[in-house]
């Protein structure tokens, strides 16, 4: 029976890394997938399952580096419905690397240009193209008066529920993990966050980190970490 099994995040499921011999300035290029896509671990979780002989399995990685939630909350569901034209709820397997919650979208359109635009308030500056100057203003007053944890803890409750029981909905099997965020203090917090498991394991090994992101030893780490959880279910 042949498997789906759909990754969606942010840069720590979608990678960071651009191939210095292409001629493109940004990570999310096309041109880019087939270097970056095979270094992180949907990749990797996918060699782990067709290696164990366990079934056809076909993994998506439909990550955008740089992702809010809503982003990954609005591109599941455009997703899943195409997936179910083909394929039964049984047959699919969702898995999602949770960004940072306070990461917000919203639909800009000037007339001109019509797009989703992410606001990054906790770095607390953020350059936009140079034609959304306005765009400067409103990130200015959204992180002044509208970035508080009220408001984005309860989006990202909200997050988690509705995809979850979307997913339940069509009898589709799903993982959420926490990506570059501290987990809160559960009983077993090392597979609750990724970012948490890089921290645990650097205590003995500290060759599994590139910059802020995690290298391509610790994406295989945690294919491993995602495999040992979710082998049974697939």
């Amino acid at each position: 029976m042949k498997k789906i099994v759909l990754c969606e995040g942010d840069s720590w499921t979608a990678g960071d890394i651009i191939n210095p011999k292409l001629d493109i300035d940004y990570v999310n290029h096309r041109d880019n997938d087939s270097y970056r896509l095979p270094k992180v671990w949907p990749h990797k979780l996918g060699e782990m399952i067709n290696k164990k002989n366990l079934h056809d399995t076909n993994v998506i990685n439909q990550s955008v580096a740089g992702s809010s939630n809503d982003g990954i909350v609005r591109r599941t569901l455009l997703k899943i419905p195409r997936l179910l034209e083909k394929y039964k709820g049984k047959e699919i397997f969702v898995i999602v690397g949770w960004s940072s919650p306070e990461r917000r979208d919203f639909f800009y359109n000037d007339g001109k240009r019509k797009n989703w635009e992410t606001l990054y308030p906790a770095q607390l500056e953020q350059t936009f193209y140079s034609g959304y100057k306005d765009l400067n203003k409103f990130y200015e007053i959204y992180s002044d008066k509208f970035w508080n944890r009220e408001e984005y803890i309860q989006r990202y409750t909200e997050q988690n529920l509705l995809l979850h029981h979307y997913l339940n909905h069509h009898n589709i099997d799903h993982m959420f993990f926490d990506a570059f965020y501290n987990a809160p203090k559960v009983v077993d917090k090392k597979r609750n966050s990724f970012y948490n498991f890089i921290m645990l394991e650097s205590t003995t090994d500290n060759t599994l980190w590139d910059g802020l992101h995690p290298n391509e030893k610790a994406h295989k780490m945690w294919a491993e970490e995602i495999y040992n959880d979710i082998k049974n279910k697939l």
